[in-house]
């Protein structure tokens, strides 16, 4: 008996190959679609929650949706890429609580993936993204929704690697690399904005043009890393701007991050409230020329930053050395800045410069310029980058 063609391919005899599955992910039914994009979409079509699609082509061209609670992976041993065909449509768009396993995506003429609540990345790889390679975008009731999981991600690349707006994720392993300057507010590794709730354990995000993290701390937003790599990058490790918390309640945490090797600063904040690093190290931050306020280029190098009238801030238990210009600079700082137990080798640089800050300051080595010598900073307010 001869079958029409549906598009899905049914394997008579034997089981798809099964799917390697991130941590409570399971398959009540697996499909293994074939080798064309037409052939994809009506298997993806078809599925239901607890469906597990197999991607066995190669490459598939164009856009796919993935439904809710649906896992699309590749074939196990295969490499399969997807590549968008407009700009206007992520290359896979997920529903809520789907996974995307061993996938990658190459050269969207956008974004590459649009995340929702409850999804889980393993093992996926998006690069050459003309946008984000990777999106999540909450406008409403997006605490309420579950927390996003990422594991083994590499994003490289990109625009932009990794927005989250308003969303709840978890980011574990994996890296962000290589984002690429092509317009305002890209060039950067991972943007966490408009009331996010974000946490990254062992991720390296480096050699990213920009900024390697931008933390905009506008509705709310808080973010909490541990054991992080933020190093190379060309521009700022980690920039934080807004940040609405306190010494009780903070919005910002680095905990056994290493954040080396960056331009203009390590960890800068900008009119924020609520951080706390412990331990970890910021090292080896090179000079590079920036706007400062007054708008003139000026060339910064410093290990860490609070400008603007930062406040509560705890430094706990780090090591601060080898940092170009000083390792520590405050500028117009408020009220609860405290390095303690800290680790801080100036070498030939400066320790930590409290300059223009009438609050007390806790910390080892501290000068005060005279005033009119100041030292020149830059503390602007990065633009975010728009869905």
């Amino acid at each position: 008996m001869r079958l029409a063609s549906l598009g899905l391919l049914v394997l008579v005899g034997c089981a798809p190959p099964a799917l390697k599955l991130p941590n409570g992910a399971t398959c009540t039914t697996t499909s293994s679609a074939g080798a064309d994009a037409a052939s994809l979409r009506d298997a993806l079509s078809r599925a239901t929650a607890g469906t597990c699609v197999v991607a066995t082509a190669a490459k598939y061209q164009g856009e796919f949706s993935v439904p809710a609670g649906v896992v699309l992976g590749a074939e196990p041993g295969a490499t399969v890429a997807f590549t968008g065909a407009q700009a206007s449509t992520p290359t896979l768009t997920l529903g809520a609580g789907s996974t995307l396993t061993g996938l990658s995506i190459t050269n969207a003429p956008g974004i590459g993936v649009l995340g929702a609540p409850g999804v889980q990345l393993l093992d996926v790889k998006v690069d050459g993204a003309l946008a984000a390679g990777l999106v999540f975008w909450c406008e409403e009731d997006c605490r309420t929704a579950g927390p996003a999981a990422l594991q083994g991600v590499e994003l490289t690349g990109n625009a932009v690697g990794l927005v989250v707006h308003g969303s709840t994720v978890n980011v574990t392993g994996g890296k962000v690399t290589g984002s690429k300057s092509t317009a305002i507010a890209s060039g950067y590794g991972v943007v966490v904005s408009a009331g996010a709730v974000f946490q990254m354990t062992d991720t390296v995000v480096e050699n990213n043009e920009e900024v390697g993290m931008l933390v905009d701390g506008a509705l709310d937003t808080s973010a909490s890393l541990l054991q992080v790599k933020l190093q190379n990058n060309r521009g700022r490790g980690l920039w934080a701007q807004g940040l609405l918390g306190s010494s009780s309640s903070t919005r910002l945490q680095l905990s056994g991050c290493v954040v080396e090797g960056n331009k203009l600063v390590g960890v800068g904040t900008r009119a924020s409230r609520g951080v706390r690093i412990d331990g970890g190290r910021m090292s080896g931050t090179l000079l590079g020329q920036a706007m400062s306020a007054a708008g003139t280029l000026v060339n910064v190098g410093d290990g860490l930053g609070l400008f603007e009238g930062t406040g509560d801030v705890l430094v706990d238990g780090a090591t601060l050395e080898n940092n170009t210009r000083s390792q520590v600079l405050v500028d117009s700082g408020a009220l609860g800045l405290s390095v303690q137990n800290s680790t801080v080798n100036a070498g030939t640089a400066q320790g930590v410069v409290v300059q223009r800050t009438t609050q007390a300051v806790t910390a080892p080595m501290i000068f005060v310029p005279p005033a009119g010598q100041e030292l020149p900073f830059s503390a602007p307010t990065l633009a975010l980058p728009t869905r």
